[in-house]
C-alpha cells in the first residue's frame, strides 16, 4: 500500500559551515578538498556565531557544522561547543554536526551544547578507510563515534553509509549494515560515490541503480524499524530511478528529480516536502 515519502530540499534554509574554510590535512581520494570548497568559512566560534546570527536574520531553519579533517579524521568542532550553546540559546536554528574520528570527552560536550544531530560516517572494511580516507583508523574506530553519541545521550544520531566509496565498488556495505542492527539507529542515511573533478576518482563510474538498490533492499531487511533516506552527496546519474528506490524500502530522498516526484504522486504516494536536512528527521 502506498505511503508517505518526505522529500528534503535543504538549499539556502540549511546551508553547510566550514570551521576549517577550505583546509583539510586529509586528500580522500573521493573528496580532495572540493567540497569544502562549496561550504560558508566560519574558522573561528566567534565568526560561527557571526554566520549563525545572519542566518538567522534572513529566515534559515539551520545549518550542517563540519570542516576538514587533522591527520587521524578528527573534525575539531569540540572548540566550539560554547558557540553552539550561544547559537542555540539565541536563536531557532537547527544544527547538524559532522564530527568525524572525535574523543568520546569530546562527544560529550557537544551533545550538552545542544546539538541537534549528528551525522556519523560508518565502513565496514578497513581497506575502505585506509586505502580511500587515508588514515590508520579502523571500521571499529568510527562503529565507537557512533556508540559513544548513543552513550551520550545525542538527540538525534544519523549515520551515513557512501555507497561505491571504494572506487565505485562495493566493499564493506553491507557489513556495515549488519554492524548497525546492534546500534539501531533511528534513521539511517545512504549516499553513494560522486566521481569528481579533481580527485583520484574523477573518472571512476559511479554505482549503477541495480547496485544502489541492492544496499536500499538489504538495509530495509535488517534494519526495518530505522528510517532510510537517500541523501543528499549521491550520483545524480540514476535519477530514473529513484521512484523504484522507494518501492525498495526508502522513506525519503533529498532533492528527488521533478520526475521523481510526479512518479511518486501518480503511484499513489503522499509526498512531504520540507526545507531541512534530512538528517533531522
Amino acid at each position: 500500500m502506498p505511503r508517505a515519502v518526505e522529500c528534503f530540499y535543504p538549499g539556502s534554509s540549511f546551508p553547510a559551515v566550514s570551521i576549517t574554510g577550505n583546509r583539510c590535512a586529509l586528500n580522500c581520494k573521493h573528496c580532495s578538498k572540493k567540497y569544502l570548497e562549496g561550504m560558508i568559512p566560519a574558522t573561528t566560534p566567534e565568526e560561527l556565531i557571526s554566520v549563525a546570527d545572519a542566518l538567522a536574520e534572513r529566515g534559515a531553519h539551520g545549518f550542517l557544522l563540519s570542516g576538514g579533517a587533522d591527520v587521524s579524521g578528527r573534525v575539531g568542532l569540540a572548540k566550539y561547543a560554547p558557540a553552539i550553546e550561544q547559537i542555540k540559546a539565541t536563536t531557532s536554528l537547527s544544527i547538524n554536526a559532522h564530527i568525524g574520528l572525535s574523543t568520546r570527552d569530546e562527544i560529550e560536550r557537544l551533545v550538552k551544547s545542544g546539538v541537534d544531530s549528528f551525522s556519523v560516517d560508518v565502513y565496514g572494511c578497513d581497506d575502505t578507510i585506509r586505502e580511500v580516507i587515508g588514515t590508520g583508523a579502523s571500521a571499529d574506530d568510527y562503529f565507537e563515534v557512533a556508540q559513544n553519541l548513543k552513550r551520550a545521550g545525542a538527540k538525534r544520531l544519523a549515520p551515513h553509509i557512501c555507497i561505491g566509496v571504494h572506487g565505485g565498488k562495493v566493499k564493506g556495505e553491507f557489513e556495515t549494515i549488519a554492524r548497525l542492527q546492534k546500534l539501531a539507529p533511528p534513521v539511517l542515511v545512504l549516499i553513494s560515490l560522486i566521481p569528481t573533478k579533481g580527485t583520484p576518482y574523477s573518472t571512476v563510474k559511479a554505482p549503477d541503480a541495480e547496485t544502489v538498490r541492492s544496499v536500499i533492499v538489504r538495509a530495509k531487511e535488517e534494519l526495518p524499524d530505522t528510517r532510510l533516506l537517500l541523501g543528499c552527496m549521491r550520483s545524480k546519474r540514476e535519477r530514473a530511478s529513484e521512484a523504484s528506490f522507494v518501492e525498495a524500502g526508502l522513506d525519503g530522498i533529498v532533492l528527488p528529480s521533478l520526475r521523481t516526484v510526479d512518479e511518486l504522486v501518480s503511484k499513489g504516494y503522499t509526498v512531504k516536502k520540507r526545507s531541512v536536512c534530512c538528517s533531522l528527521i
